[in-house]
């Protein structure tokens, strides 16, 4: 047999190592019951010949594929390429692969999930979705997969998820904003199905009540978490002629695209508008001027995710469900006193 080329079967090892096919089996799926030597022969021929396992075999046989789905709503954009990084390399300490399901956010591409999972080609999914809802989570429930989901806030105890403090980072943001003067404070949201805008809406309107400031429905603004939703919002904002002093974009993308907004116009930041964001995204240091934004531990959602599934796969009985990492306000220089 040609070395080199993933033909080998378990047969074949079975035969090179003159021994039985269970033998070979119990190796390869590290069990006990081989005695040493005979474990070092057949693993010698496997590195030898560069043998693979065939995952899909393995998952219609009914056995652990070490695959980890993980459902997310964009590949490229930063803020998800971190979690991604976060899940990856926590799978990959512990032997898993991981296998990415892109949705961009789309409800019926989402839903799609449930055909992978019921081929039972993955060990476990990790999901962070937009258009989840009781009979989405029944769904997977029904799939008897692993699964665990990064920031959704439910009220259901069967379910695992990794959230951050979204109401608490709202309010800190808008808090900031009122320590440095500011009354008149614009919010940016960002796309409608996105829970994670609402409380940090709900936070802002937290601060505003806890300060005595009243809501100023045409200082609330809708910029879909895009650069170009945060300029237009903003253009729209100036056209309007009303008065506002600050600005707190639900993410710092849409920041971006505010302080364009804003030089266009003649306005400088700080010196005539502040504005916070809100992720820290490694490009809110390089702006200009720096920005002032709320971190959230992005790469640890993914990275506790991960931990969660693993400690789940290895059958271990966690009595925690809901796990929630806070957030941290980092200060640069687009904010100021008035």
């Amino acid at each position: 047999m040609e070395k080199g080329k993933n033909r080998l079967t378990i047969n074949d090892i079975a035969k090179l190592a003159g021994v039985s096919k269970g033998t070979v089996s119990y190796v390869l799926n590290n069990k006990p019951g081989v005695s040493e030597e005979v474990r070092e022969k057949i693993l010698r021929i496997i590195e030898e010949y560069k043998y693979k396992p065939n995952k899909l075999a393995q998952a219609l046989a009914g056995k652990r594929t070490n695959f980890i789905a993980l459902v997310i709503p964009d590949i490229i954009d930063v803020f998800y390429a971190k979690i991604i990084k976060g899940v990856e390399k926590t799978l990959s300490k512990y032997g898993y692969f991981l296998n990415l399901y892109s949705t961009h956010a789309n409800p019926e591409k989402e839903h799609q999930v449930f055909d992978f999972l019921n081929m039972g080609i993955v060990d476990g999914v990790i999901i962070m979705a937009y258009h989840i809802n009781e009979n989405f989570i029944k769904k997977i429930m029904d799939t008897k997969t692993p699964f665990v989901f990064i920031d959704y806030p439910h009220d259901n105890d069967s379910v695992y998820s990794v959230i951050v403090d979204n109401e608490e980072g709202g309010f800190k943001a808008t808090e900031y904003l009122i320590s440095l003067g500011h009354r008149k404070i614009a919010f940016i949201h960002g796309s409608k199905e996105a829970w994670d805008s609402e409380l940090r809406f709900k936070g802002y309107l937290k601060a505003l009540k806890k300060y005595d400031i009243p809501l100023n429905e045409k200082l609330i603004l809708r910029g879909d978490f895009t650069k170009e939703g945060g300029y237009k919002a903003v253009k729209d904002l100036l056209n309007s002629n009303e008065k506002f002093t600050a600005i707190f974009s639900a993410n710092d993308h849409m920041a971006f695209g505010a302080i364009k907004a804003l030089k266009e116009e003649g306005l400088r930041v700080p010196e005539d508008i502040s504005i916070i964001g809100f992720d820290n995204i490694e490009a809110s240091a390089l702006s200009n001027p720096p920005l002032t934004t709320i971190m959230q531990p992005i790469y640890q959602l993914g990275e506790v995710s991960a931990k969660i599934l693993i400690k789940l796969l290895s059958g271990e009985k966690l009595d925690q469900k809901k796990y929630l990492l806070k957030t941290q306000l980092i200060e640069r220089k687009s904010c100021s006193k008035i």
